[in-house]
């Protein structure tokens, strides 16, 4: 079987300037990739020029690098145009192509061009404030109803499918989650006394509420806790600021952006990983953590607290504090227990599974 993973955006910029990386390897698109490859698929990646790494991937599967037009109009960081997907698309001969979000003109360039291969991969719940959110209701009202009808949709959360369903015909019962490498995401041997954050340091992910609330923590629970905050932006020097301000730099370590083998060491002998984000869909990192067997505490905001809160995966409280992080403390091995039971469902490898038998009944390959 041949697939294209048409995936443009392989990681979430804060703006139009796309960050330069040295690797690519850890995103979500290669590590799905890789996971085909295992199952003996012949797959290959379409993603936006834009995000090429610095050095060239060290992969097997096939990459094509696509240029983005009407930049202008479409900024690349939220609906890239490939017109280069075309050619693709009419040169090779594919089974089944797999495109990322219905509000996209790189799906519509499928749907068009390879009407009965294309099955879609969908993540947001909600419309998109482009334009005031007109683009996209006039995308899911018009574009979506006419010309995606009939074409088989796969959700990747409850919301998202809850969301899509009223615009298109042929949602699956199906949901589809980001998947994880066990080979990379492994269960650790005992927990440390640690908190972790793993996220951007930019202002909407609200690392300044998780250091304050942490310092409640420290200083009326448990003043030898540790919080391992990784990543890298533009907030980093402000948030060190405020650690020395609130006199807890000595138990806050900033460890910068680390390679995924490295982040998996910190994080799955963490007691909980520590979101306080006021935007996001599903965040991998919450997928990644539970599939360590560390918990998480949460606001509402992404779409894995659904199943957060369902499953007792950790904490989900729009307004978390001190007293969260001594409920998970004093409760932590029901919690890990929980995630453990839960990761069994989370590999890509589980995932891709679950793509095969979609592309066998929708395409009836």
């Amino acid at each position: 079987m041949k697939v294209l993973f048409v995936n443009p955006i392989l990681y979430t910029p804060e703006n139009a300037q796309i960050p330069k990386v040295n690797s690519i390897e850890d995103t979500m698109a290669c590590s799905l990739c890789r996971a085909f490859e295992r199952k003996g698929i012949d797959v290959t990646l379409a993603a936006a020029s834009e995000w090429k790494p610095l050095h060239d991937p060290i992969c097997s599967y096939k990459i094509i690098w696509l240029k983005s037009y009407f930049k202008k109009f479409f900024p690349i960081h939220r609906i890239p145009v490939n017109l280069g997907l075309i050619n693709t698309l009419l040169s090779n001969s594919y089974d089944a192509v797999i495109s990322s979000e219905v509000f996209s003109i790189d799906t519509l360039i499928c749907v068009i061009f390879a009407r009965k291969k294309t099955i879609i991969w969908h993540e947001m719940a909600k419309h998109n404030r482009m334009g005031k959110g007109l683009l996209s209701r006039f995308w899911y009202n018009v574009i979506a109803r006419t010309f995606m009808r009939g074409i088989p949709v796969i959700a990747r959360s409850a919301q998202a499918r809850q969301f899509i369903s009223k615009y298109c015909n042929n949602v699956s019962p199906t949901i589809i989650e980001h998947g994880v490498d066990f080979d990379i995401f492994s269960l650790a041997q005992g927990k440390t006394d640690t908190f972790c954050v793993v996220s951007q340091l930019i202002k909407r992910k609200r690392i300044d509420k998780i250091i304050i609330a942490f310092s409640r923590y420290h200083y009326s629970i448990n003043q030898s806790c540790k919080l391992y905050i990784i990543g890298s932006g533009p907030e980093k020097e402000s948030l060190i600021q405020l650690t020395s301000k609130l006199g807890i730099a000595n138990v806050v370590s900033f460890m910068g952006q680390l390679n995924h083998l490295k982040l998996q060491h910190y994080l799955s002998e963490a007691k909980a990983m520590l979101v306080y984000t006021e935007k996001d869909n599903s965040m991998i990192s919450i997928v990644e953590s539970i599939a360590s067997g560390t918990p998480v505490v949460t606001t509402s905001v992404p779409l894995n607290s659904s199943y957060i809160r369902m499953y007792s995966l950790g904490v989900v409280n729009d307004n978390w504090d001190e007293s969260d992080l001594r409920n998970i403390d004093s409760n932590l091995n029901f919690y890990v227990s929980n995630c453990c039971q839960y990761r069994k469902a989370m590999s890509t490898d589980y995932k891709v599974n679950q793509f095969i038998n979609c592309i066998e009944t929708e395409l009836r390959i």
